[in-house]
């Protein structure tokens, strides 16, 4: 009897301070619309504000400025409205959260934006749920990142499903991929059996998926041809959009147009995206970054292989960052092989790739899409083991996801 009266003043007493919270939040409207400036520099380019609902608050953070650090939760602008908090709602184009943030909270979970960049120390309540749609940051137990379909790979992943968060339990045991490109694509081997798609297929097959690879190739094309209906080959990809679907569509433009005609890649890119989204679901578009090559330095202003790939990074994530593609960073990869292993892995033209070569940019491709641990990768496509072996750990080493 004791315990249950005890148990019922309890609840009164939560009830009497919830009701008391509610009504001082209904009459409270100081706060309403007030702007919290959190910007570094103080120019407020990153602001929280303050936005009454019902008897409660939003805090809506906006910007793209870099924020401030607070030293403990005390310090945080909005600490007087810790108890008043209904939501928080963190909008695209935020890049980093910083320290005690929302740490004194108590929300049960936060949606994060796909610009997201950077999280603070101690930024949520470690009893939140986080899901993210950005990039993968941080591998926390209470951080979970956005995935249309299932995963290939291990880890914490959630999908929507009427309007709510649903955690993913199962993984990706088949996908269906598309290669447009040339001969950064088919070689060692050719138009009709391609060389990346090839080993691509065996060593996604290899870790137990499911793999459909399909491609158009063609050498010295452009995917300005590509994005042409009226191109022979474009017709092809044209024909191929409408009739079949995609997990994933990788764009691979001609060698050295990114670096030297931005604009007519970037519109290709642009328009073929377009046409991804119109006909495919849940496909995403892929952005093949290409290498640089001892043959194609010479007579330009680069030094180094290195310094031309670095070029072509930049085109590709600049084109990726405006039509809302990834990058598979396949030149930055041969770049760490050549320059820093020292291992060969152009063809005998010193610009297209060798057989190792389209090897290593078949486990890139891999590893960038589905995740997983090249060194558990068995595939070794005839090559020498210790070699592969070699090669998977510099893929590791360079295409890292937390």
């Amino acid at each position: 009897m004791k315990k249950l009266l005890l148990r019922t003043l309890v609840s009164l007493s939560s009830l009497t301070f919830i009701a008391g919270c509610a009504e001082s939040a209904s009459k409270d409207t100081s706060y309403d619309g007030k702007v919290f400036d959190i910007s570094e520099n103080g120019d407020k380019s990153l602001i929280v504000t303050s936005v009454k609902n019902g008897n409660y608050y939003d805090l809506v953070v906006s910007g793209t400025g870099i924020g401030i650090h607070y030293n403990s939760k005390q310090e945080v602008p909005w600490n007087p409205l810790t108890k008043k908090v209904k939501n928080v709602i963190v909008e695209e184009g935020v890049v980093g959260l910083g320290d005690y943030y929302f740490y004194a909270l108590t929300l049960d979970r936060y949606f994060l934006p796909s610009t997201l960049e950077n999280i603070g120390e101690y930024t949520f309540n470690p009893l939140a749920t986080i899901y993210s749609y950005g990039p993968k940051l941080y591998d926390w137990d209470n951080l979970y990142y956005y995935s249309a379909k299932a995963p290939a790979h291990r880890g914490n992943y959630f999908y929507m499903e009427d309007g709510e968060p649903k955690i993913w339990k199962t993984m990706l045991t088949s996908a269906s991929v598309l290669f447009l490109g040339n001969s950064f694509t088919f070689r060692q081997g050719s138009e009709d059996d391609p060389s990346v798609p090839k080993y691509f297929k065996k060593i996604c097959d290899s870790f137990g998926l499911q793999t459909k690879v399909d491609y158009v190739v063609r050498s010295s094309y452009s995917l300005t041809k590509y994005a042409d209906p009226n191109d022979e080959l474009g017709a092809v990809v044209e024909s191929k959009l409408t009739s079949k679907q995609y997990d994933y569509v990788i764009l691979q433009e001609q060698s050295t147009t990114p670096i030297n005609k931005y604009s007519t890649f970037n519109a290709a890119v642009k328009k073929l995206k377009k046409r991804i989204d119109e006909t495919q679901q849940n496909c995403e578009t892929v952005l093949y970054e290409t290498w640089g090559s001892p043959a194609g330095i010479e007579d330009t202003s680069f030094k180094t292989v290195g310094e031309m790939e670095m070029a072509l990074r930049e085109a590709y994530e600049s084109s990726a960052k405006e039509n809302k593609c990834s990058v598979n960073y396949i030149g930055k990869v041969f770049t760490y092989v050549y320059e820093t292993l020292k291992i060969n892995i152009y063809s005998d033209d010193r610009r297209h790739q060798s057989e190792l070569g389209a090897y290593l940019s078949a486990a890139t491709h891999a590893r960038s899409l589905f995740e997983y641990d090249m060194m558990q990768c068995y595939e070794y496509c005839g090559f020498d083991q210790s070699v592969c072996t070699t090669l998977q750990g510099a893929i590791n080493h360079e295409i890292q996801f937390s």
